[in-house]
């Protein structure tokens, strides 16, 4: 379950009582070092809440510095209070519930605020899915977009190497084309590789080495 792999461990997670000052709320969030945490009440997940928002309240009031921290709640200025996502959901629902927002908050089945997924998590994951991890060379090429052809151009680069991360998109330059981008091990023959994959229609048309 990709929630599951991808969210922070519960331990990590920082979270702060709505009722609390914004004073003890720049204190947690000086503690922790993000630059949000997640609200919540009883297990109940109420929302995010940062520097920027304590800032924000802050320019808008015309209470003085020391007031304004100590009497203010951090319910007042809590904001995202829908960015979650159920802890058995998948890529697509975290991707619409990250949207502008730092991190989502993950729920049980019984809606409870278990964990969080964040930005960088996702980064992560995209730097695995491609290789980064590790040294060798990436290839990008463009392939038709035909029932088999990943298929074949798979079994093409593994009689040269093994793919260490592919990421295939859609090839908006060309109608029908899907666009590949993998990486191989740095020893590996890369213009044998290429002679192969244009016997089978593929084009490579960009190789870098890291």
């Amino acid at each position: 379950m990709i929630v599951q792999q991808l969210k922070l461990e519960a331990h990590k997670v920082v979270t702060i009582e709505p009722q609390a000052s914004l004073k003890d709320l720049l204190a947690a969030l000086d503690h922790c070092g993000f630059q949000h945490i997640p609200v919540v009440a009883d297990g109940v997940f109420c929302g995010m809440v940062g520097y920027a928002d304590v800032h924000k309240a802050f320019f808008e009031s015309d209470v003085a510095k020391d007031q304004f921290l100590t009497e203010t709640k951090v319910e007042a200025i809590t904001v995202n209070k829908h960015a979650t996502v159920h802890e058995e959901g998948n890529i697509e629902d975290i991707l619409k519930a990250i949207d502008r927002v730092p991190f989502i908050a993950v729920l049980d089945g019984e809606g409870a605020f278990t964990s969080i997924v964040t930005r960088n998590s996702l980064y992560e994951m995209l730097r695995d899915a491609l290789g980064m991890h590790q040294p060798g060379i990436r290839l990008t090429v463009s392939m038709p977009e035909m029932q088999g052809s990943l298929l074949k151009f798979a079994e093409v680069v593994r009689k040269h190497s093994n793919i260490f991360g592919m990421l295939v998109l859609d090839d908006n330059a060309d109608f029908g084309y899907r666009r590949v981008s993998f990486k191989v091990a740095p020893e590996a023959n890369v213009d044998a590789i290429t002679e192969d994959l244009r016997s089978v229609g593929v084009r490579v048309f960009h190789v870098t080495t890291r």
